[in-house]
């Protein structure tokens, strides 16, 4: 299937986005030609109220946030860096860096975050992350000047603008907090988000809904599921004569599997042979090639139109906590990145300036800049470009 093929309805409203965006171009602010901004006073008040109502545990809270932004900078860049040195070392290793672009499929990457929810989950952790910036910025007593939404392009994003001089003349401690209060936020949104999908959504599907077997989220081109049938959107729910019915159970029946060996696998009510390789991340295993889903197929227990309208609500009430949980972590993670206009980016500028001066800090920051930027583009880039040479 081709990339338009695939995903014409997105590129459809993202094209409406555009065509709307210049039909009300003139009440935007119009940077570097792709960049539409609508400055506005929306939330300014409440981030105020906030903010001094509760400036002491704020300015607690942005203090633990400076630390955690920190440990996320140089796990984010560490793992950066990882999963670069994988995609190039190690056979079948599947990027961990994609746009998120809400209903693009990109090409070599397994993830699509839906238009709907990923476009609701997005704005949500857009709203939360520049908020937060702004509220931490009033418990400072720092001046929020503006804030408002802005177009990339078709992607949609917001912001707060707080006082630029004001927040240069601020010490270290609270120009730390305030960068480092939106990544914080996005994170602790995640745990929040997750801990709420396993302790209280989880409990529930299960009590109302019956495994009936694994979903295939994907395989690789070439290998042993692919080579034997398998295709993704197929039910996996037996495994050598194991009855399979969620992820856990398929994990265990294929635990003990070695290259060179067979396996047999049921999916749709049809037998494949698969003829397994040598797993590329551990040595001595077997590899079958394919992606499998977390989430079991399942049945309702209650099959009555009003069960199945309650049953379709749930779910898409758990696809949106479970991609903007996904989304939060990971725009919470990316903005720790120590590259330019990013939170990160400013907290290794400070710091830089800190340690080595102002000039010196601020060549250092640049070169950082441009090597994170670099290492960024070649995780998004490689994957692409493998997929089309296969």
């Amino acid at each position: 299937m081709s990339f338009l093929a695939a995903n014409k309805y997105a590129l459809l409203f993202y094209l409406a986005i555009v065509i709307l965006l210049f039909i009300f171009r003139k009440k935007f602010e119009i940077h570097s030609k792709i960049i539409a901004m609508y400055r506005t006073k929306v939330g300014v008040a409440f981030m105020n109220r906030i903010g001094k109502k509760y400036s002491e545990f704020l300015k607690w809270l942005g203090f633990i946030g400076m630390g955690v932004g920190y440990v996320g900078l140089f796990l984010i860049s560490y793992l950066l860096i990882k999963n670069l040195i994988d995609l190039f070392f190690v056979p079948g290793a599947q990027s961990a860096v994609v746009p998120v672009i809400p209903g693009i499929a990109i090409p070599g990457s397994p993830i699509v975050i839906p238009l709907i929810t990923g476009w609701l989950g997005l704005f949500l952790v857009v709203l939360i992350h520049e908020g937060s910036h702004g509220v931490i910025a009033r418990a400072h007593n720092l001046k929020v000047k503006a804030s408002g939404i802005f177009f990339l392009g078709p992607l949609m994003g917001a912001f707060v603008e707080p006082d630029e001089k004001e927040l240069n003349k601020a010490d270290d401690m609270t120009q730390y907090s305030v960068f480092a209060a939106g990544p914080f936020s996005n994170i602790i949104l995640a745990l929040i988000l997750i801990a709420i999908l396993n302790l209280i959504f989880t409990p529930i599907a299960g009590a109302i809904t019956i495994e009936k077997g694994l979903p295939l989220a994907g395989v690789e081109p070439g290998l042993a599921a692919d080579s034997a049938g398998l295709a993704e959107g197929m039910v996996i729910t037996d495994v050598n004569g194991i009855e399979v019915k969620n992820y856990d159970e398929f994990v265990n029946a294929i635990s003990c599997s070695k290259p060179g060996e067979e396996l047999k696998i049921t999916a749709n009510n049809s037998e494949y042979l698969l003829l397994l390789t040598e797993h590329p991340q551990n040595p001595g295993k077997g590899y079958l090639g394919l992606y499998a889903s977390k989430h079991a197929e399942t049945e309702l227990k209650n099959n009555s139109t009003a069960g199945k309208v309650g049953y379709a609500i749930f779910t898409w009430i758990i696809e949106l906590f479970f991609v903007t949980g996904i989304l939060s972590l990971g725009i919470g993670l990316v903005n720790l990145l120590p590259l330019g206009p990013l939170d990160g980016g400013h907290m290794s500028r400070l710091a830089f300036s800190r340690i080595k001066g102002k000039e010196k800090g601020l060549l250092w920051w640049k070169r950082i800049s441009m090597l994170m930027l670099f290492i960024i583009i070649l995780n998004i880039v490689w994957p692409i470009f493998r997929h089309f040479m296969i």
